[in-house]
């Protein structure tokens, strides 16, 4: 409820932020894909909100230093692993930049799935799993590698948590790599 924290969420549809800005009880500051920002009227909604754009593909240092300045003012960053939104018969392919934000500040990462359809009179579900801790095992700097292989295991959990509404090891909140 209060310090820092990356809120981690499977992304399916345009209506995955609006829908999780309404259920969850803090304000969270997006991570948004720059397009998003072209439409002035859409621009200051974004802005007002706390969202604010990066160039997908690239390495956006100003949106790497935005991010970092959220969670180092103990403020709540939302981000989608995948980057963009995945159709039903996509593969679910992670960045490692959670993993790295996680890494870098010490900020838990809350996973967030979203599960159910987007169709008039149907169920949607929010899950929020417990959060989750970021280290390597000795102290040390993980390598890319490792980052990578952290994000593939929470987008793992976001979407085993979609689809059985829990996670699997509920005890486990801190992912170390050795």
């Amino acid at each position: 409820m209060e310090g820092a924290c990356i809120v981690a969420l499977n992304h399916k549809s345009l209506w995955d932020a609006p829908l999780v800005v309404t259920v969850l009880p803090r304000p969270l500051c997006f991570m948004a894909k720059k397009e998003l920002f072209k439409n002035p009227i859409l621009a200051g909604i974004l802005r007002w909100s706390g969202a604010f754009p990066v160039a997908r593909g690239t390495s956006d240092i100003g949106a790497i230093k935005t991010a970092l300045s959220v969670l180092k003012a103990d403020k709540a960053l939302a981000l989608f692993p995948e980057g963009r939104r995945v159709g039903e018969n996509e593969a679910h392919t992670a960045k490692a930049g959670v993993a790295l934000f996680a890494e870098k500040t010490g900020a838990p990462i809350v996973p967030v799935a979203l599960g159910g359809k987007y169709r008039l009179f149907a169920r949607l579900d929010v899950y929020v799993g417990e959060p989750i801790w970021v280290k390597s095992e000795d102290g040390s700097k993980l390598s890319g590698e490792q980052l990578q292989e952290i994000s593939d295991r929470l987008m793992a959990f976001i979407l085993q948590m979609a689809e059985t509404g829990k996670g699997t090891k509920k005890e486990q909140n801190a992912w170390t790599l050795e």
